[in-house]
This record gives structure tokens, C-alpha cells and sequence, in this order.
């Protein structure tokens, strides 16, 4: 089929460093969230603070500055490994580049498949063509723009010629993103609007949410520091403050992916 339009990131048009930073990245945040951990419990035997608060502190700051990179690092992964076609018969096509391959699990497997993923890219930016991997976006059902990217809810067709729904992120900063927003807007039928329903998600974070806090607030005077409630719903209340996070994580995923 002949091309005619591809969006893909400068980094991908140019010559892609995907499997370079992937790997070297998880690499980088691992080396520093244990010199970090290191440098933290040297620093605290110096100065002769209490071990354990200082201990618990700074394992929390170590991983959310891991997690803060791993979210860059993942936010730039995605932008470099995902590819829009348009073809000239008008069909628009999607391909997340990061699926292309699989070694089993471990960082070794992964490692793999991310420099396959590179030299994929590095192929795509050289001479694009419409790869087999590819999926046709037959219809767009939402388009919710965040802060760094669009959350784009789809009508697949997938190569095995399933139809199935899925929401792919379009990171903002690629060349031309305008006029790929303008094609998805074209692929937003009329049939949309009467298949949209009322968003719960804003009702269910907020109620999932005080339920966590009732938990939390239980967890707290059940403890027997606190003794202010029975210790046998201590641990019960436990295990349903971590059940009610991940109740409010979810809808708050859901609200933001537009789903």
C-alpha cells in the first residue's frame, strides 16, 4: 500500500536511539537509586541520626525519584516507538513498535527485543513502509488531551482481523501532530455521540477514595500504638486500604486515559 503520510518522532525520522536509552536508562536509575540509598545510610551512620525513621524516609524518596524517571523514561520510549500511516486510499494505521518482539522475561529478554525494536525504527526512518504489525484505526471514539500526550480511544482492526478497542497515547512534540489530531477527528462519526454514556469515573474516584480514607483512619486507630479501636480489624483494615487503592489508582487511570 502506498504512503501517504507517516508520523513518527524526530528522534525516530533521524536515527533511533530507542534500545540505547531504554536499556542504558533502566541501567542509569537503578545505579542511582542505589547510590542514593548508599550515600543516604552513610551519611545518616555519620551524623548519628535515628537509623530507622531516616531509613524509611529515605527509601521513599529513592523511589519516587525512581519513579519519576522511569515515567520520563517510559513517556520518551513511547513518543520513539509509536507510528502513524495514512495511506492513499485514506486508511490510517497505528504501530506500537514496542510489541514487535519477545524473548521471555527477565531484563536480558527485554533488552533484546529493545535493540530489535531499534533496528526496526532505525529501518522505519530510513524507508517507511506499512509494516504486517500494523493496526487500521477505523473509528475514534474519544480524544482526551492531557498534559504531555492525547489519550486516543479506538476502533481496531487488529491483523488477525479482530475488531477490538483500544486506547493508544500520542505523546505531544511529533512533527505534523496537528494534522494527524485533524485525521482523528475525521475518523469521529456521528455514531459516537450516541454511544457515549455518562462518565462515572469522577463518582467512582470519589467515593473509592473516601472509602480508602475510612480504611486508612481504621488501619490508624486500630494500631496498637493508637489503641483507640479493636487490634483484630487492624489487619483486615489493611489489606482493604490496599484493595480501596487500587480501586481509586484504577479510576483514576480510566478518567485520564478517557476510557
Amino acid at each position: 500500500m502506498e504512503l501517504k503520510k507517516v508520523w513518527m518522532s524526530p528522534e525516530t525520522e533521524k536515527k533511533s536511539h530507542y534500545g540505547y536509552r531504554t536499556v542504558g536508562g533502566i541501567l542509569g536509575i537503578v545505579f542511582l537509586m542505589t547510590a542514593l540509598l548508599f550515600a543516604g545510610s552513610f551519611l545518616s551512620l555519620s551524623l548519628g541520626l535515628p537509623q530507622q525513621s531516616f531509613s524509611m524516609i529515605l527509601v521513599l524518596l529513592a523511589t519516587a525519584f525512581g519513579i519519576v524517571l522511569a515515567t520520563r523514561l517510559g513517556r520518551r520510549g513511547m513518543q520513539d516507538a509509536m507510528i502513524f500511516f495514512l495511506t492513499e486510499n485514506d486508511c490510517l494505521w497505528v504501530m506500537d513498535a514496542r510489541g514487535l518482539s519477545y524473548h521471555g522475561r527477565g531484563f536480558w529478554g527485554f533488552a533484546l527485543g529493545a535493540m530489535e525494536t531499534q533496528t526496526f525504527l532505525r529501518t522505519q526512518g530510513r524507508q517507511p513502509f506499512l509494516p504486517n504489525g500494523a493496526e487500521e484505526i477505523l473509528r475514534v471514539l474519544n480524544i482526551k488531551e492531557n498534559s504531555s500526550h492525547y489519550a486516543v480511544r479506538c476502533q481496531l482492526r487488529h491483523p488477525g482481523k479482530r475488531m477490538i478497542r483500544h486506547t493508544y497515547f500520542l505523546v505531544k512534540g511529533i512533527p505534523d501532530e496537528e494534522m494527524l489530531l485533524q485525521e482523528f477527528e475525521r475518523r469521529k462519526t456521528w455514531e459516537n455521540t450516541l454511544e457515549l454514556t455518562e462518565n462515572r469515573n469522577p463518582l467512582c474516584i470519589l467515593l473509592s477514595g473516601l472509602a480508602f480514607a475510612a480504611c486508612v483512619t481504621m488501619c490508624v486507630l486500630s494500631h496498637p500504638a493508637v489503641n483507640q479501636m479493636s487490634g483484630d480489624i487492624y489487619f483486615p483494615c489493611m489489606g482493604a486500604s490496599v484493595a480501596t487503592f487500587c480501586l481509586l489508582l484504577y479510576f483514576i487511570i480510566r478518567q485520564r486515559r478517557g476510557e
